[in-house]
Formats: structure tokens, sequence, C-alpha cells
């Protein structure tokens, strides 16, 4: 009798952790499923409000590779990566962003008349010429002509 009654103490509690749990890590972050909206954070105020670029964290680590021309910031960050470009008929432009190194994985995205594209190097110290010693640390952000950042 009373190891039954410890071993349902013990489900009640993994049942209660494992809600809480749940709650805690869902209610932090919360991204619209359209890929084309803005990317919106929960203020757990019960509301969502969408992210300017230039108020991210990441803003500070930017550059525009959705332009003609890169400067020499943007080629250093761009190290490790070749980026292609593809005009498609509806008048985006796909950009192709393949990493050099095999681990890792091309990203690829569209960006619509209007919009901007700018790649994140989180430690722009880890690139040299043509390499980048580690990859992982590189992405890319959509902002849409208002700014905000789009969920890709």
């Amino acid at each position: 009798m009373k190891n039954s009654i410890i071993t349902i103490i013990i489900i009640i509690i993994i049942i209660i952790l494992g809600v809480w749990l749940y709650t805690a890590s869902s209610s932090t972050v919360n991204i619209q499923s359209n890929a084309n909206a803005p990317t919106t954070i929960d203020n757990n105020l019960g509301g969502t409000t969408a992210q300017l670029f230039s108020d991210s964290p990441l803003a500070s680590n930017a550059y525009l590779i959705s332009t003609l021309t890169y400067d020499a910031n943007t080629k250093k960050a761009l190290s490790g990566f070749i980026v292609t470009k593809k005009v498609l008929t509806d008048g985006s432009t796909q950009y192709t962003l393949k990493a050099q190194d095999p681990k890792y994985q091309t990203q690829i995205y569209t960006v619509k008349p209007g919009e901007k594209l700018y790649f994140i190097e989180q430690n722009l110290s880890d690139d040299n010429g043509s390499t980048d010693k580690f990859p992982g640390d590189d992405t890319a952000i959509l902002v849409d002509a208002n700014g905000y950042i789009i969920n890709q």
C-alpha cells in the first residue's frame, strides 16, 4: 500500500512538472506560421508585437546582401559561403547561400520587391579570406519593406 501511494505521488509530480515545462517554453516566443508575416515576440502580457529589425540584437551583426555589390566587410562576413542570385518570374530574387564546408546546410531565401536580406555574422573574427572557421553562427534575416523581421 505504501509503495503504491509513493508511485502515484511521483507520477502526479512528473505530470505537473511536464505541464509546467511545456507552458513555460511555449509562452516565451510565439512565431507566426505565415512565412511572409513579421516575426512576433510574445510580450507575456497576452499579446504579440512584430519586431523591427533595427531593434533586434542581430542588427549590429548584419550585412545587406540583397544588393548589387558588397563592401569589404560584407565580403569578409560571407567568407566560407558562395552567394548566388536568381531572378524569379514574379519579380522576386532567390538567394542561395552555399557553405563551402559540406557539413553545413545550404540556405535559400526568396526576397520579394521591397524586402531586404541581411547576412548575420555573429563572430566576424572567425572569418579569414575565403574560409569561415565556424559557419554555424552565420545565417540570414529577411526584412519586409517596413523594416520588420519576416519569419522564414
